[in-house]
């Protein structure tokens, strides 16, 4: 009986039968395979790198595969994990400082084009959207090499995909599953399978809940505690009413509370001396520590007087059909991405510089922002008459939206009189407060027409080439509107800004004072004895408009041999383009500093897979990236930001071209050294070297680079050939395994391992310390398991300690600038911001699954 007779039937009828579900719960679960067909099962791991289902030792691909059981039996909720079990891949998810790395190239918001595009059920949404909770997945690929010219969105390094699990067509099932850990740390993950129609249609229902305590930084200066509330709800529909056509959609939606801190190391401010001048007001001698104690990288602590306040609301939609006709297969895969979250209020007083009072700025969308992506491919179907194999399609993303900051910038005089001491007032005078909204405008139109083709030279030999046209638009619009907080000097648009009447020993008067600076200067009725300067509404306001485009081909080849069924030898090579986005985040620079040109690059790979029976795999490559204008990111550069007319800091979103070479290699190895027992390690090294260049940097970086002034509006230092540029440890490594321990028919024990170990890092983050790049020693994270599983693997109760020896180890640094109040920034701040590696963890496990699970 065909299928398409079925749904007629079924539907004249009205019936939706569950007896076959519910029998199936009846029945006894199969014995577990031994351990001999757990390891054939384990190498014929089946993927989807070349968008087609091929066995993982066979694909002339470097591709790393987690399971979704393997999430569950290590507690990985995060993506950030991931990097646990893939060495050379970052996943960091922390808003605005987001962070992707795959062999040493990194992306992080505000780039332009992601450098590793995150793949969620084939649509490439923006990673900050995708880096994380993973639950219910099935499966997730970490691709390395190039990938333009056979998924839409190029790369040159690698891509990771994620996929969620789904709906099973023929049994009902599900699974309960859940941990509590250390630091309130809770997660439930719940599924439930339902087959409407056997074989035709077929429901999956997914949920996560966690809560914790967020990045486990607390603030020495507030007795709230940092905390995530994430809630996430996904829907998936199978339908394939014939054997031709197969259509899946899924929605998720993801909401997320986060109140959390700036974790700083450092001896606190050691205080000024008495200035006579600061901002033409006298100023006694600033205390040392007014600001904060000193605090160490295991303390784990922040100055905030209040936690930042994150709120989000993301929807995911993913469509992915198919049709088979005429020994082709016709796909089409649609993404959307809905950005609903509220306005969220982020610290602009990390140093505490103000103490007693906590400075925000308030981020927002304006409008509900468009994000969606189209892909067409048409396939050849498996042929064994015909010499090759073709995959042709074209892929488009559309996205703009537009953010709102605003931000308080406080004119001496806000936190008292000109005279007064850090932490005397708490509460800012609105007379003396100049606010700023910053509207952005973000977009990007990207066509890419691609295809490959594949030879089949020999039974064992392939040959494989791909070309991909690339179209890229990036409309960017900066506004920036400046008002005052308050008006209450007659009918003027005006903020005030206290000096003394004593400008010189020579001035008696605000008149004399205005003669002197050439502004309007009345007298202050808020300090008497002081003037205030009339600052018209307007001053700071800046327009930006960018509309950048760009054309590019990029190209891929491949060619692999099988000497035996168990040897697969690989060559490739392919290019890479990238657009990068304009400063927009940074008022003020030199215009020629503004927009980076695109980046280019070509990469070279030679690889090998082995089989030596079923007990052991190796496989290994070495590669090499050839960067032209390489997109680097050069945050916390000071600049002089002619807006605001004061010394500001670089953010994320200031890329720079440097011409580069990464080199570096991969070798994994599985084993079964004996029964019940697997293990897994995995090495990568990549190295990035200048090929030299001029970089930003700070005063003091090198020989010339002074004082930034308006003069002298940002410094250059030479990145000398050979420089290296990593971000992130060259050298990483990974080992886990599994032993399974029978106890009973029907009761096993288990016990499991993963460490994760990240080298030394010569160049750390291009964090500079006295002209000198800091280096960070190498560090080790240790995860250990143990538990029971029974009813033939149905349920499991478990226990672990994530990060055992309890390592904290700095993952990112930044000094931002001393500047939220002019009047106190005569006093060095004497903190860094750092990141840091989640602290140790203990928890306990428990699962429940039952039919399809």
């Amino acid at each position: 009986m065909s299928r398409t007779f079925r749904v007629a039937l079924l539907a004249s009828v009205g019936t939706l039968s569950l007896c076959g579900p519910i029998a199936a719960l009846a029945q006894t679960a199969p014995a577990p395979a031994p351990a001999d067909e757990r390891a054939v099962v384990e190498a014929d791991i089946i993927v989807t790198a070349r968008r087609s289902d091929e066995r993982l030792q066979d694909v002339p691909v470097s591709v790393q595969v987690v399971t979704g059981d393997k999430l569950s039996q290590l507690a990985i909720t995060s993506a950030d994990e991931l990097s646990k079990l893939a060495p050379g891949l970052t996943l960091v998810n922390d808003a605005a400082s987001t962070q992707v790395s795959l062999r040493g190239v990194s992306w992080r918001p505000g780039s332009g084009t992601p450098a590793t595009p995150i793949y969620f059920n084939e649509v490439p949404f923006d990673p900050g959207n995708t880096v994380v909770s993973l639950f219910d997945i099935g499966q997730i690929e970490v691709l390395r090499g190039p990938q333009g010219t056979s998924r839409g969105a190029p790369s040159i390094s690698g891509a990771v995909t994620i996929a969620t699990k789904k709906p099973n067509l023929t049994e009902f099932g599900g699974y309960v599953q859940g941990f509590y850990a250390s630091a309130n740390h809770l997660d439930l993950q719940a599924a439930i399978n339902v087959p409407i129609i056997k074989d035709i249609l077929a429901i999956r229902l997914a949920t996560n809940i966690e809560n914790s305590e967020a990045n486990r930084v607390y603030s020495v200066n507030s007795t709230i505690k940092p905390s995530i509330k994430d809630r996430s709800f996904r829907g998936t529909v199978l339908f394939t009413p014939t054997d031709t056509v197969s259509i899946l959609g899924m929605y998720q939606r993801r909401t997320t509370d986060k109140l959390f801190y700036n974790q700083v190391v450092g001896t606190g401010s050691p205080g000024a001396a008495a200035s006579p001048v600061a901002f033409l007001g006298a100023l006694g001698a600033i205390p040392a520590n007014f600001n904060g104690p000193a605090l160490t990288i295991g303390q784990r602590a922040s100055v905030q007087d209040a936690p930042s306040i994150f709120k989000e609301k993301i929807d995911l939609l993913t469509v992915n059909a198919s049709w088979e006709v005429f020994g082709q297969k016709l796909s089409y895969n649609f993404g959307r991405q809905f950005n609903r979250g509220p306005a969220t209020f982020t610290t602009s007083d990390p140093l505490n510089m103000i103490p007693g009072f906590e400075s925000y700025t308030s981020p927002s969308n304006i409008g509900l922002p468009e994000f969606s992506t189209h892909e067409i491919r048409l396939s050849s179907m498996p042929d064994a008459d015909r010499p090759f194999d073709y995959d042709i399609g074209w892929f488009s993303k559309h996205s703009q939206g537009t953010l709102n900051f605003n931000a308080p910038v406080y004119l001496a005089g806000a936190f008292g009189g000109p005279t007064s001491l850090p932490g005397a007032v708490r509460t800012p005078n609105p007379a003396y407060v100049l606010n700023s909204s910053t509207n952005i405008g973000i977009g990007q139109v990207f066509d890419s027409f691609y295809g490959d083709v594949k030879f089949h030279l020999s039974p064992k030999t392939e040959l494989t080439g791909g070309l991909a046209i690339v179209r890229d638009r990036v409309p960017v619009s900066l506004a920036i509107t400046t008002f005052p907080a308050l008006n209450n000097i007659g009918n003027l648009n005006v903020v005030r800004l206290g000096f003394p009447a004593a400008y010189q020993p020579l001035v008696t008067s605000c008149a004399v004072v205005g003669a002197f600076s050439g502004a309007n200067i009345v007298a202050s009725t808020a300090y008497p004895g002081t003037c205030d300067a009339v600052v018209p509404a307007g001053v700071g306001n800046a327009t930006q408009n960018n509309n950048d485009k760009y054309t590019a081909a990029l190209y891929n080849f491949s060619l692999s041999h099988k000497f035996t069924d168990d040897i697969l030898a690989y060559a490739t090579t392919g290019s890479s383009f990238r657009t990068g986005l304009p400063a927009i985040s940074n008022p003020g620079l030199p215009t020629n500093l503004v927009t980076p040109a695109p980046e280019t690059a070509k990469s070279y790979e030679v690889g090998i897979k082995t089989s030596w029976g079923r007990r052991l795999q190796v496989n290994a490559s070495v590669f090499q990236l050839d960067y032209k204008n390489q997109l680097t990111t050069f945050e916390g550069v000071q600049y002089f930001n002619t807006v605001s007319s004061r010394v500001a800091l670089t953010s994320l979103a200031f890329y720079r071209n440097v011409d580069s070479q990464v080199r570096g290699f991969e070798l994994e190895i599985n084993a079964q050294p004996i029964r019940n027992l697997t293990l897994n390690a995995t090495l990568a090294y990549s190295q990035i070297k200048s090929k030299g260049a001029l970089v930003p940097s700070n005063p003091g970086d090198c020989a010339g680079a002074a004082a930034v002034t308006a003069a002298n509006p940002i410094n250059f230092c030479p990145s000398v050939a050979g420089q290296v540029l990593n971000q992130d440890a060259p050298f990483s490594a990974t080992t886990s395994g599994n032993y399974n321990i029978p106890l009973t028919n029907a009761l096993d024990g288990y016990l499991r391992f993963n460490v994760a170990y990240k080298g030394n890092n010569p160049n750390y983050g291009n964090f500079r310390q006295a002209g000198a790049f800091r280096s960070t020693p190498a560090y080790a994270i240790v995860d250990l398991y143990a538990g029971l599983t029974g009813g033939h693997s149905a349920w499991s109760l478990g226990v672990y300690a994530k990060n055992v020896f309890d390592k904290q180890a700095e993952l990112a640094r930044v000094t931002p600038v001393n500047n939220v109040y002019g009047p106190y920034a005569i006093a060095p701040a004497g903190y860094d911001q750092v990141r840091t590696t989640l602290p140790r963890e203990l928890g306990v496990t428990l699962r429940y699954a039952f039919g399809s699970k």
